[in-house]
Parts: C-alpha cells; sequence; structure tokens
C-alpha cells in the first residue's frame, strides 16, 4: 500500500460552528490524506516540517492566517523545500485575510475542491528579520507586517474575547493602544526613506478580512506595498473605521504608499510588530521579498503578473 501523499495539519481544540462542521467533514476524507494534530500554539511549524521529512510533498493548513505562517515557515525551516512543496488551505480563522487574497473560497467543501484541482500559484514570500526575548529571529510572513498600533493591538487582543466575539476583539484591542503615545518610525530601502507613526506593509491587497488597504499591490511581482501614516490619532483611526465600513480602507486620508523589494524600519525599542495577525517581536525590522518562492493550491486568475 502506497503512502499517503497529503499532509493536513489542524487543531483539533478549535471552536465554533465552523470548527464543528470540519470535523464532521474530516470523517469523508480520502485515504491519501494524512491528519496530523497541533499540540499548541506555533507546534504546526515543526509537525510541517516533520511532514516534509516524512516525504510529504503536499502539506494543508487547516485555520486562519497564523497558522497558515506556522505551517510556511515549517515548510522554509530548509530552503529548498519550497520548490518541492505544495501548500494547501482550508480557512478556518477569524479573518482568513489570505484565502480571500488569493481568492479561495471560505467554504470548506470548496477549498477542499480548489486543492484537488491542483492549479499552483506561485507567490512571493517575504521574510523579516525584528528582535524577540531569544534575540533576532527571521520569519517568513505570507500577508502583511505591521509597526506600531496593530501591533500593539494584536498582542494586546484577548483570545477569550476573540473567541467570543471574533473580529470585534481587534477593534477593542485598537482602542485600548490608542491610549499610548504613537512611536516616531523611520523607514529605508534602496532610494527611498519616509517617517510616520505607523507602517504596514502588503504582500497583497487585503488587510484585516475583505478591506483592502492596498489597491495596487500583486502577490507575485517581487515587491511590497508600505502604507505609512505620518500621524496616528483617534480621528486618522476614525476615518479608517467609517471607510472599512464602507469597504474603501484604501483611502484612508493622509496615507502614503511606497513599493519595495527591501525594507528597514527603525524606532523606539520595544515597538511591537505584527505579522499575519499575531504579534512576532519588536524593532529593529528587516524585510526582504523572495520572489515567487511559495507554492499555493489556488483558483486560477488574470491579475497575477506575468511569468
Amino acid at each position: 500500500m502506497s503512502q499517503p501523499s497529503i499532509a493536513l495539519i489542524f487543531n483539533p481544540t478549535a471552536r465554533g460552528n465552523k470548527a464543528v462542521k470540519f470535523r464532521q467533514w474530516l470523517r469523508d476524507l480520502p485515504n491519501d490524506v494524512t491528519l496530523i494534530e497541533t499540540t499548541a500554539p506555533g507546534s504546526a511549524s515543526s509537525l510541517a516540517a516533520q511532514a516534509i521529512k516524512n516525504g510529504f510533498r503536499t502539506i494543508i493548513a487547516s485555520g486562519g492566517d497564523g497558522t497558515i505562517n506556522e505551517v510556511v515557515n515549517g515548510i522554509g525551516q530548509t530552503n529548498r523545500e519550497f520548490d518541492q512543496v505544495l501548500l494547501g488551505i482550508l480557512p478556518l480563522g477569524t479573518m482568513n485575510v489570505f484565502a480571500r487574497e488569493l481568492g479561495i473560497s471560505l467554504s470548506i467543501k470548496k477549498a477542499w475542491e480548489t486543492i484537488q484541482l491542483g492549479h499552483t500559484r506561485k507567490i512571493d514570500l517575504p521574510l523579516a528579520k525584528f528582535q524577540t526575548d531569544s534575540g533576532l529571529t527571521e520569519k517568513f510572513f505570507i500577508q502583511m507586517i505591521g509597526v506600531g498600533l496593530d501591533g500593539d493591538a494584536v498582542g494586546g487582543v484577548s483570545i477569550k474575547l476573540k473567541r467570543k466575539v471574533g473580529a470585534l476583539a481587534y477593534f477593542a484591542s485598537t482602542l485600548s493602544a490608542l491610549r499610548a503615545t504613537p512611536p516616531k518610525l523611520r523607514a529605508n530601502w534602496d532610494g527611498g526613506n519616509t517617517t510616520g507613526e505607523w507602517m504596514c506593509a502588503g504582500n497583497g491587497k487585503m488587510y484585516g478580512g475583505p478591506f483592502k488597504l492596498f489597491p495596487n499591490a500583486i502577490v507575485n511581482d517581487g515587491k511590497l506595498d508600505l502604507c505609512v501614516l505620518p500621524k496616528v490619532n483617534k480621528r486618522t483611526i476614525a476615518h479608517a473605521v467609517i471607510n472599512m465600513l464602507r469597504g474603501k480602507l484604501n483611502r484612508w486620508p493622509g496615507a502614503i504608499y511606497h513599493r519595495v523589494s527591501e525594507l528597514t524600519i527603525e524606532g523606539p525599542i520595544g515597538t511591537s510588530i505584527q505579522a499575519d495577525g499575531d504579534y512576532v517581536g519588536t524593532l529593529p525590522l528587516e524585510i526582504k521579498v523572495l520572489p515567487r518562492r511559495l507554492n499555493v493550491l489556488a483558483p486560477k486568475t488574470n491579475k497575477d503578473r506575468s511569468k
């Protein structure tokens, strides 16, 4: 009997109606899929790396953007693996920003159909270096990375509240983060620099769910789109909330955009950084883009830049 070819990594303790339906769906999976349960926050990385060592070449991340981030970092523990592994996505998270970006259905059944079709898109993969309690750390991110207000907001999210109210937990944490004095940030890249009190670099258009913060971003053009707010206060955030509700977050008054392939951001020691919706560390931050490095099973599109 041949070895199963697909490893599906999932959180067995996930709650909510979607998680219940997912567990019911798991019972009908074909024999070529091996189920791998996470054991703790962060364990998806080591599980993905071990699955590859065991010979699996399709790794499915079942969860939200944080789970996908962990799986990608597990695949990337040796760079050569990115050329040999396909990433599948079953979106079960709160925001599912990366799945939305790639046009992957939020329906588990339809997302699985996308995986079965086997169409591969080559996606840029940004690599970030930042400070943690363990020292300087390198980590891939898939969708976006933010410094300042959203780093504080994500870091302060109550997990208990998030399970109860979903995305509203981030809004509550953002209001709390606004009480602090915003940091003075400086970004540098080849050929330019800028300053501001909040910065976020996007690999794609989406931010915080279905909202387009980076309207000109393309996931496979070798660039990140950097959004900079010169000033952060209650008025600018109120404008952001209103524009989000209108579906026009990219019309944030005062926002300035730059396109970069490498980037450094400096500011006060201890300034928070979030990547793909999770707190990861503090400044200083260095980012470089690895063009078209990640192979993702996703619907066909004509919007990507030509090969």
